[in-house]
């Protein structure tokens, strides 16, 4: 299977020797690639946008991996909850898959647009990210070895900027240098630190808020729920399949028991995952039901299952929340009065997606 590397335009940054790769173009490929950041202002806190469009020719498909834990591929728009996205985190996704863009050619065309944000200023870079393309069977010009293919596009950057250009210089702000800057007239001082109290109440206040911002949810049992509600509301609005529903749930439980009862759940296989719920003192009904999902999840690896949940397709998400449930329940002591992990650490250290293969 070919693939291809990085190939696209060099953003300079802060010195000489550092520089970082802001947009992405593929060369050389039937699938054409174009990845950027796009920044109104590279300042923290400053929503800014990860943009990928790929243009594929007649019959071609192309598969997306899963972005901050959310399976892209069906995704239409989505809220995300502060999800990782390399030094980022993703605020809304927005996808517009397989729209036609030359009718006599028969090209297709597909968009997404990541929102993002952060909170740290320097360079922040995202996460590289891979699209698997597959180009239509009976295409007679393409060799039957070449119809598959991976282009592979490398982590994007922008040097984010601070509210004081540097440390040592409290009084000289970003844009503001001609305002607030100390003036050697006695006069303007007292107008300069009035500027200079605005400002970082300012701040203040824009670090309280995302403070509760990313503290709204500070248990494990809460997040999980959450999370769980999440799938169930993608998969009733068709943004995922069954399968991918079995996948989500199945990293969602294996989360929050490495969470909630202190267990690299991550790194186990299903049988491993399933001893361990017996040991926490889990109820055999509880791990039935995650046997349940996680066999399923493990079964839909090998072999393409259907796009629709069998019989009552609430039953599914209901077997996942009593596993939640029968936690919550025995650590209760443990998490009385919002003692459990808080949800930025669930996201950034347990992030769906990023587990360890069995």
């Amino acid at each position: 299977m070919p693939s291809l590397h990085s190939h696209g335009q060099n953003a300079v940054t802060g010195t000489p020797s550092e520089s970082v790769q802001r947009r992405f173009e593929s060369t050389g490929t039937p699938v054409a690639v174009v990845a950027e950041i796009v920044a109104s202002k590279s300042q923290i806190a400053v929503p800014m946008q990860y943009r990928l469009a790929i243009e594929t020719p007649a019959g071609a498909k192309v598969n997306l991996p899963p972005i901050g834990g959310v399976a892209v591929n069906e995704t239409k728009t989505l809220a995300v909850v502060d999800q990782p996205f390399g030094d980022f985190l993703l605020t809304g996704i927005q996808m517009q898959a397989d729209l036609p863009l030359d009718g006599r050619s028969g090209k297709r065309l597909t968009q997404m647009v990541l929102e993002m944000e952060t909170l740290k200023s320097g360079i922040r870079q995202t996460s590289p990210l891979e699209i698997v393309y597959r180009l239509a069977a009976d295409d007679a010009s393409v060799l039957e070895g070449d119809r598959e293919g991976t282009i592979s596009i490398p982590s994007l950057g922008i040097e984010i900027g601070s509210v004081l250009k540097t440390e040592d210089t409290p009084d000289d702000f970003r844009d503001l240098k001609g305002v607030i800057a100390t003036s050697a007239d006695p006069a303007q001082k007292t107008g300069s630190a009035f500027v200079f109290l605005l400002v970082g109440g300012a701040v203040v206040v824009l670090a309280v808020f995302w403070w509760f911002r990313r503290n709204r949810v500070a248990r494990p049992d809460e997040w999980a729920s959450q999370r769980i509600a999440e799938v169930q509301q993608a998969y009733q609005g068709s943004q995922l399949n069954a399968v991918e529903v079995y996948d989500e749930l199945s990293l969602v439980l294996r989360n929050y028991v490495e969470l909630a009862c202190q267990t690299p759940a991550n790194a186990m296989c299903t049988v491993e995952f399933l001893e361990d719920l017996k040991r926490n003192g889990f109820d055999p009904e509880v791990i039935a039901n995650a046997n349940s999902i996680l066999s399923q999840a493990d079964l839909n690896k090998f072999s393409h299952g259907s796009g629709m949940l069998p019989g009552n397709a609430g039953a599914v998400f209901d077997q996942a929340r009593t596993v939640v449930h029968e936690g919550w329940r025995l650590n209760q002591p443990s998490m009385a009065g919002g003692q459990g992990k808080d949800i930025d650490r669930v996201q950034r250290e347990f992030a769906v997606g990023t587990r360890k293969e069995a």
